[in-house]
């Protein structure tokens, strides 16, 4: 069972059409000024936001409904560039911290949307098994086609790497492999990391993902 906090709290989400992960980064252009006005708060009081993936793009007339179409499941994200190009343009680079659990959510009146959400423990450390060598060795290539092309920038994980824990290996595949955004929040959301793993592995075998080097 998913341990988690016993302490809520409300943070400032930022709704994508994607998932972050622990461990990984999420590079944004900001020019709302909602999610700038929320940008330059939490680097002021350093401060992470939450990301949680939009699962349905309707449009949303209340909090119930919004609740329905975004994903329970999200990460915390922690800002560590935020690059003016141009007024009321910014370049933003986080990285992900802590899952957490959305239990209530609201739009404030700017816009912004906010969540009462329950943090959610790290993965434990789990030695990678000998089966799932194949697998660490897939994403082994994908991080040096990374490294090689400069496909992520500079800095393409906020880890080190770690090709022989479990929960870091299904993390980094999770989020560098083509898999459909329902798949990848299904993802997070498993609480043990062999088997979060162990998904990613057939889903490689049977979608024949093992050919792919990156998305």
């Amino acid at each position: 069972m998913t341990k988690t906090s016993s302490t809520n709290r409300w943070i400032p989400l930022f709704p994508l059409g994607t998932a972050l992960f622990p461990g990984g980064f999420i590079t944004l252009k900001i020019f709302e000024a909602r999610y700038l006005d929320m940008m330059k708060r939490c680097l002021r009081e350093d401060a992470p936001f939450g990301v949680i993936s939009i699962l349905d793009d309707k449009v949303f007339d209340s909090d119930a409904k919004a609740m329905a179409n975004f994903s329970n499941i999200g990460t915390l994200a922690k800002l560590t560039e935020f690059d003016p190009i141009q007024p009321a343009l910014y370049m933003t680079k986080s990285y992900g911290m802590q899952r957490f659990r959305v239990l209530e959510i609201r739009q404030e009146s700017d816009g912004l949307w906010a969540g009462q959400v329950e943090l959610i423990d790290a993965d434990p450390v789990t030695p990678l098994p000998r089966e799932h060598e194949k697998v660490a060795s897939l994403l082994n290539d994908i991080i040096s086609t990374i490294k090689s092309e400069s496909l992520l920038g500079d800095e393409a994980f906020k880890t080190s790497v770690n090709l022989n824990d479990c929960g870091w290996v299904s993390n980094r595949l999770a989020e560098l492999l083509p898999l459909p955004l329902a798949q990848k929040n299904h993802l997070l959301a498993q609480s043990n990391p062999r088997i979060r793993l162990d998904l990613i592995s057939e889903i490689i075998e049977d979608d024949g993902l093992h050919k792919i080097m990156i998305h």
